[in-house]
């Protein structure tokens, strides 16, 4: 009895495992990131792992093990570095959308928020209205979380202090026009805005979120081990 109830919960927590592995990448994949991110990983793999293919009708499980680890090591780094480079998200976007063009802004109105986070103190975000003209007709879109701004557990200021800074920080790229909007000249009404177009914007990506975050595990462990060594010393002392 004890041996099939084992062999059920084995089961379940397997299926329940893969259900939550598979529901991360599609909110990864299809919600989070735009799908081409996810084909160009593919196709790259594809491409230096041809040789690997041969092997399919051989050792097909094995081979699409390796194909399908690889493709995810690749996916990761390729959206960690677009996450940590605006500049390079911008050059990304003009190739696979050659016909948009850049138009100028008519007004903006950012409207930032605070949201808080797990491990960490939070963010800081912004949402964008815009307006613009293209071949004289105004158009008017919007930017949901247009840019953020990423803060560690170890930050003693209050939210709306942080707001209020990265508020002021979003007004003077606003006022200095560092940003760039792009239209689709075959529907005008579709457009894309990128608010920054730094080369490097390393507290305003998923990376340094996930350091931070691996940052308050890491200083837990130490914690313990510390309380570990330390409690015997404290024993004797008394």
């Amino acid at each position: 009895m004890a041996g099939k109830f084992k062999k059920i919960s084995d089961i379940f927590f397997k299926v329940l495992g893969s259900i939550v592995i598979v529901g991360g990448l599609v909110v990864l994949v299809f919600i989070e990131n735009p799908v081409r991110y996810f084909v160009y990983a593919v196709l790259l793999v594809m491409i230096t792992n041809f040789k690997s293919l041969r092997n399919v009708r051989t050792d097909l499980k094995k081979t699409a093990q390796n194909l399908l680890v690889t493709t995810g090591v690749v996916y990761l780094l390729l959206i960690t570095v677009l996450s940590l480079s605006p500049f390079l998200k911008i050059m990304e976007f003009k190739c696979s959308h050659r016909d948009w063009r850049p138009v100028n802004a008519q007004k903006m109105q950012p409207f930032t928020s605070w949201d808080s986070g797990y491990k960490r103190k939070g963010n800081s975000y912004v949402n964008i209205d815009y307006e613009y003209q293209f071949n004289g007709t105004p158009y008017r879109n919007s930017e949901p979380e247009a840019l953020y701004k990423y803060y560690p557990f170890w930050n003693r200021k209050k939210s709306r202090e942080l707001v209020d800074e990265f508020s002021k920080s979003v007004s003077e790229k606003i006022q200095k026009r560092d940003y760039l909007i792009l239209t689709n000249p075959d529907q005008p009404e579709k457009s894309k805005l990128f608010l920054s177009t730094d080369l490097f914007y390393f507290q305003g990506s998923l990376f340094y979120d996930l350091v931070t975050g691996l940052a308050v595990f890491i200083l837990i462990f130490l914690g313990i081990i510390g309380a570990i060594f330390m409690w015997p010393l404290k024993k004797q002392q008394k």
